[in-house]
C-alpha cells in the first residue's frame, strides 16, 4: 500500500511523527530557539546544526520535527508574531493605528521579520487571528472583506517598509565599524558639504529642520505621520462612497 502523502503545509502535519521513537521535543519550542538565534545575528545565523548545538541534540533528530528549513522559518514568523491583541473599540481608525504602532515594535524587536515576511511565508494561526482581529476591526467601515484585506495590506507593507529602512540604517552602522557619535558626526559634516555646495536648497533646508528633531523622537514621528497620510486617505475614500 502506498504511503499517505505528508501535506506541504507544516501545520496540517502532525506535531508528532508517526514513525520512530516519539519526539521528546516540542517543534514550537525549536522555533522559539531559532528565533531568539535569528534576533542575536540574523536570519541567515539559523540552521539545523546551530539550532540543535544550543539545545543540545544530534542535528539528524530535528528532521523529525521540520521536513524542511521552510518549514521552520513559517513557525518562527508566526511565533515572532503571537500575542498582541488589539479589541476592536469602534473607531476603526484608531483601532488600525494601534496595530500599526504594534506591528512597528514587533518588527524592531524581531529585524528579520521584514524580509522574513516578504518571502510570503503560509498563514500560520497567530497571523490567521491577527487578521481576524482586523477584519473585524474594519467591520465598521462596510467594506467588502476583499477591500478590507487590501487595506490590511496597504497598512502592513508601509509598517514593514518603514521598519526595514530603520533596520538598514542600524545594519550600515554596525557595518561602518564607528560609534554613534563617529557615525552621526561623518554624516552631519557631509550633509554641510552638500548645504555649501548651494546646488539643493530644498534638501538643505530640509536637513536644517531634521536636524531640530532628535532623531529617534523624528523617526517615531515620520512614521506616525506617514500612517496618518494612509488613513486619512482611506477616510476621504470611505467619505466619497458614503460609508
Amino acid at each position: 500500500m502506498a504511503e499517505t502523502a505528508v501535506p506541504s503545509v507544516i501545520w496540517m502535519r502532525p506535531t508528532r511523527g508517526s514513525r520512530g521513537p516519539q519526539p521528546s521535543r516540542d517543534r514550537d519550542a525549536i522555533a522559539r530557539t531559532a528565533i531568539a538565534i535569528a534576533d542575536r545575528e540574523g536570519v541567515a545565523a539559523v540552521s539545523m546544526r546551530r539550532i540543535a548545538a544550543e539545545i543540545g541534540t544530534g542535528t539528524s533528530s530535528l528532521y523529525r520535527y521540520f521536513a524542511r528549513k521552510d518549514d521552520l522559518l513559517n513557525l518562527m514568523v508566526d511565533g515572532a508574531l503571537a500575542g498582541g491583541e488589539f479589541p476592536s473599540s469602534g473607531d476603526w481608525g484608531a483601532d488600525i493605528r494601534e496595530v500599526a504602532q504594534g506591528l512597528r515594535a514587533r518588527f524592531k524587536d524581531h529585524p528579520w521579520l521584514c524580509s522574513a515576511l516578504a518571502g510570503k511565508p503560509t498563514l500560520g494561526p497567530n497571523r490567521m487571528l491577527a487578521l481576524e482581529q482586523s477584519l473585524s476591526q474594519l467591520e465598521v467601515t462596510k467594506l467588502s472583506l476583499s477591500e478590507r484585506l487590501v487595506l490590511i495590506d496597504t497598512v502592513t507593507s508601509y509598517v514593514r517598509g518603514f521598519v526595514a529602512s530603520e533596520v538598514a540604517d542600524i545594519a550600515a552602522r554596525a557595518q561602518s565599524g564607528l560609534d554613534d557619535e563617529q557615525w552621526d558626526s561623518d554624516q552631519a559634516e557631509y550633509a554641510e558639504s552638500l548645504r555649501r555646495s548651494g546646488n539643493y536648497p530644498l534638501s538643505a533646508a530640509l536637513c536644517g529642520e531634521l536636524e531640530k528633531t532628535e532623531s529617534e523622537h523624528r523617526q517615531s514621528e515620520g512614521f506616525s505621520a506617514g500612517l496618518d497620510i494612509i488613513l486619512d486617505g482611506i477616510q476621504v475614500r470611505l467619505n466619497l462612497r458614503g460609508h
